[in-house]
């Protein structure tokens, strides 16, 4: 078996996140525990491969346990809308960059939450079961020498360290949060702009926004599961794609990255806004003066969209 290298360029980590489910040369569907390997051809180009196919590999980066993601990819042209006062689109054309918010400055206290507090004896119940029967059954080759009482004071120092690292988890996490719909949402108005008739929408799609970020495979962009908390939990790798039953309205796809060393409470990141805006519409309660101030804002960033009134405003007859 082939000593791993390490050596991760970004056309590997692009391919690997593109290709996450299967294997590249013969279509494989990995299955939790198969081993995937990450490495490069003959002619150095980027392979990522099954355990068939792994003699195919001249270098081979590295190799992990696959694990399938914990969310679900919309499909490329689905319609995401993000929904802004004014003042935070200018914002986007003038840095033209998609703000990243870190998860504990969110209003929603549950965010990266795995469960109800109330619940947690369940939880920890569980891991601490699973914690010691990993110890006392280590991988082929090892043998367990420790006591009980070693193996329990084990298991919990690891319990604790999942908890402490939830905790921090939130401080280096970083979310743009959008909305999927083929259509305008009236009740997105409200809750995204703090002016309703002063608030703007731009629509995009999945390819869109995955292509205006460069198709960086550090930022992960899936759809929010929501779960009942008071039956389920969500898991270790999972809080960040899950939230609360009563917040399903807002049909949420997020864009998450991790930085541990930004200690701000957002941070910036650069996007092609030609890629990214398909199209941008004014709050149904706009003034028409709104709207010519808008074309104004794009045609001074060079952006040539035209604005369009919500449709919304339409009128009805009887």
């Amino acid at each position: 078996m082939q000593e791993m290298t390490h050596r991760l360029t970004t056309d590997l980590r692009r391919l690997s996140f593109e290709n996450h489910d299967s294997c590249v040369t013969c279509d494989h569907v990995f299955q939790k525990g198969d081993t995937s390997h990450l490495g490069y051809g003959q002619n150095d180009e980027p392979l990522y491969v099954c355990n068939e196919c792994s003699g195919n590999l001249k270098e081979t980066a590295i190799r992990h346990y696959f694990s399938p993601r914990p969310y679900e990819i919309p499909d490329q042209e689905t319609k995401l809308w993000r929904y802004m006062d004014f003042t935070k689109y200018v914002s986007l054309l003038s840095s033209k960059a998609i703000y990243f918010t870190r998860t504990d400055c969110f209003e929603d206290l549950f965010e990266g939450a795995k469960g109800i507090k109330k619940n947690k004896d369940r939880w920890d119940s569980h891991y601490l079961d699973f914690f010691k029967s990993a110890i006392r059954n280590p991988p082929e080759g090892y043998a367990c020498k420790l006591s009980e009482e070693e193996i329990e004071k084990d298991a919990q120092h690891l319990l604790k360290d999942m908890e402490m690292g939830g905790e921090s988890r939130k401080k280096r996490t970083f979310v743009s949060c959008w909305h999927e719909s083929e259509h305008e949402s009236e009740a997105m108005w409200r809750l995204y702009s703090s002016v309703l008739a002063n608030a703007v929408a731009i629509r995009t799609s999945y390819k869109g926004l995955y292509e205006s970020l460069d198709r960086d495979p550090s930022i992960s962009i899936g759809r929010v599961e929501y779960i009942d908390l008071n039956k389920n939990y969500a898991g270790p790798n999972d809080a960040f794609w899950r939230k609360r039953k009563s917040f399903e309205h807002e049909r949420e796809v997020r864009a998450l990255l991790t930085d541990m060393k930004c200690k701000d409470e957002g941070k910036l990141i650069q996007c092609n806004l030609d890629i990214l805006i398909e199209d941008v519409f004014v709050s149904p309660h706009a003034p028409e003066w709104f709207i010519h101030l808008v074309n104004d804002i794009n045609e001074k960033y060079s952006m040539k969209i035209k604005v369009n009134k919500s449709e919304l405003k339409e009128e009805p007859f009887f």
